[in-house]
């Protein structure tokens, strides 16, 4: 890899973390509120003292007056910190996947890089995914080291990546994102500077519908990982229950693989459907479409202002650096 190919991947892995921090930390409590609203039914039906929410200002409404406001941050840090280490794997994996593909990709192609690179940057981070999970929906609050201790104890060590079955079919929002907006760019930016309308803002309203018109049609399958991430929680047997269990005949191999398929993303999607309805799905989408129309709008703009820093503060004290290592 040669030093300008490195610079240009580490110049977007690092100025896309940077801005997804910024845009995670600023739209937290609405990530919080939607999160709370895709789970709901769920815990609802374990826990009759969880509070209903009939949209999202009735979510920030009774979370304030019953937790206060300071509920409305709880995992911030964790969610911040796991946000940067995501995007800063996507982008690096992107750009480092994108060198060994035509110039330019073919849309086939263009998505399939997205979501391999989202695919190995997630496989990292799915067990603190799974932690932010949990703080957004527990009012107790617990540190990263005991809801991880829970996760273990709750279902073994591979437990820590529950819904990353999901992650690889959402792998394909940020896919669709990045192929819708750059499609819309190449029609719509060269027009724009022709009127001579400022880019900066054409670029943050393209960024962001394609955010939106992604997740509007991965929406499902966002629920079904909120479901995957707390299902170990309050679904955990007692003793009785694993008793009767154990007295049980042996399970015949199509009743395992059964089993093992209600599992699976496509499994909790099914049985939503089946037990709640479709509507079911879609609970908290207005939130999300809310949430990433902002996130990925300011995400993109800040990426796009600090990856021009970088470059420019690279090519100016990198000659200065090299001179003085030749004099040492």
């Amino acid at each position: 890899m040669s030093r300008d190919a490195l610079l240009n991947a580490l110049g977007h892995a690092s100025s896309g973390s940077a801005g997804t921090a910024i845009s995670t930390a600023a739209l937290y409590p609405l990530d919080l509120v939607t999160t709370r609203l895709k789970a709901q039914r769920h815990i609802s039906s374990s826990s009759q003292d969880h509070p209903h929410y009939d949209g999202i200002i009735s979510a920030f409404k009774d979370i304030t007056s019953r937790e206060g406001a300071s509920a409305l941050y709880s995992g911030l840090g964790t969610d911040v910190g796991k946000s940067v280490v995501d995007s800063f794997l996507f982008f690096g994996f992107y750009n480092y996947l994108r060198r060994y593909s035509r110039h330019p990709p073919r849309a086939l192609e263009e998505l399939a890089l997205g979501s391999l690179a989202g695919a190995c940057a997630k496989a990292f981070t799915t067990p603190m995914s799974n932690v932010v999970a949990r703080k957004q929906t527990q009012s107790e609050e617990r540190s990263v080291r005991q809801i991880l201790a829970d996760i273990y104890h709750e279902g073994g060590l591979l437990s820590l990546w529950s819904g990353y079955s999901a992650t690889l079919v959402l792998t394909l929002n940020p896919s669709i994102t990045f192929f819708v907006n750059r499609r819309l760019a190449k029609k719509v930016i060269p027009a724009l500077e022709e009127e001579d309308i400022p880019i900066a803002w054409a670029a943050f309203l393209l960024a962001a519908l394609s955010k939106a018109t992604a997740t509007a049609m991965t929406y499902p399958f966002q629920t079904g990982k909120t479901r995957l991430q707390l299902a170990a929680a309050s679904a955990e047997a007692t003793d009785d229950e694993k008793e009767k269990k154990s007295d049980r005949p042996r399970e015949s191999i199509a009743a395992r693989l059964r089993r093992i398929i209600e599992g699976t993303i496509f499994g909790v999607i099914v049985r939503i459907v089946h037990q709640e309805g479709l509507k079911a799905l879609y609970d908290g989408l207005s939130g999300e479409l809310l949430k990433s129309f902002f996130s990925h709008g300011a995400t993109m703009f800040t990426k796009g202002l600090l990856h021009r820093l970088i470059i420019r503060l690279w090519l100016v004290y990198s000659p200065q650096m090299r001179r003085r290592l030749q004099k040492r």
